[in-house]
C-alpha cells in the first residue's frame, strides 16, 4: 500500500512540474513569465532527451520517472519561491 502511495506521489509531483510552470508562463506577464519559463524549458529539455534516447536505445532511461523526479522537485521549489516573491511584489503595489 505505502508503494502504491509513494508512486502516485511521484508521478503528482512530476505533473505539477510540468502543468505548472506551463500555466504560469501562459498566464503571467512581463519578467515573471520569463522566470516561470525557466523550469518548463529544462523540463522540456529532459522530457526530450528521454523520447530521443529511449528511441535510440530502449534500455537507455530505465529509469526515467526518477530523472523526471530529479527537475521535478527543483522546478517546483523554483516555482513556489517565485510564486511567493510574486505575490509578496504584487501586495506591495511594485508590480
Amino acid at each position: 500500500m505505502l508503494t502504491v502511495v509513494l508512486i502516485l506521489l511521484m508521478f503528482a509531483v512530476i505533473l505539477a512540474a510540468i502543468v505548472w510552470p506551463a500555466w504560469a508562463t501562459w498566464r503571467w506577464r512581463h519578467g515573471w513569465r520569463l522566470a516561470a519559463a525557466v523550469p518548463a524549458v529544462v523540463m522540456g529539455f529532459v522530457l526530450l532527451r528521454i523520447v530521443f534516447g529511449a528511441m535510440i536505445d530502449a534500455t537507455s532511461h530505465n529509469p526515467w520517472p526518477f530523472e523526471l523526479l530529479m527537475v521535478g522537485v527543483p522546478s517546483l521549489i523554483w516555482m513556489a519561491v517565485v510564486a511567493l516573491v510574486r505575490r509578496h511584489r504584487k501586495i506591495e503595489g511594485t508590480v
